[in-house]
């Protein structure tokens, strides 16, 4: 899959990788996440949902379709784009998705691109994605 930016690509990476430190890496220290209606600005509570969504689905894998950027300037990029999911849950095959809006801005320092904000919809709510 070709993605618009480097950093968007390193995202969709560092989540299938299954491994919170390497998503962390990504993020802005004020960084955010809204999901099916729940707002998590802690980023222990970011931690537990992704490792959540880790945990529940076995095998899982996380891809992006329909990439639009909303909004591109040199310090700020939304993305909307449907999110994908197929994993194994109690022995079954699973798949999903949903809606999701990202936001990356760009240190004033360090020049790199962090992830700032999602907010995310499911369309599939019964898989806790």
């Amino acid at each position: 899959m070709n993605y618009p930016t480097a950093h968007f690509a390193d995202y969709q990476k560092a989540i299938n990788s299954k491994n919170f430190k390497e998503v962390n890496k990504l993020f802005h220290k004020e960084a955010s996440f809204c999901h099916s209606g729940i707002m998590m600005t802690d980023n222990k509570d970011v931690q537990a949902f992704h490792e959540n969504f880790w945990n529940t689905i076995k095998e899982v894998k996380w891809w992006a379709t329909d990439i639009k950027i909303v909004y591109q300037d040199a310090n700020c990029e939304i993305y909307a784009y449907q999110y994908n999911y197929s994993g194994i849950v109690n022995e079954e095959q699973v798949e999903g998705n949903g809606r999701t809006t990202d936001v990356f801005i760009k240190n004033s320092i360090t020049g790199k691109w962090e992830f700032l904000h999602a907010h995310s919809s499911s369309a599939t709510p019964n898989h806790d994605d």
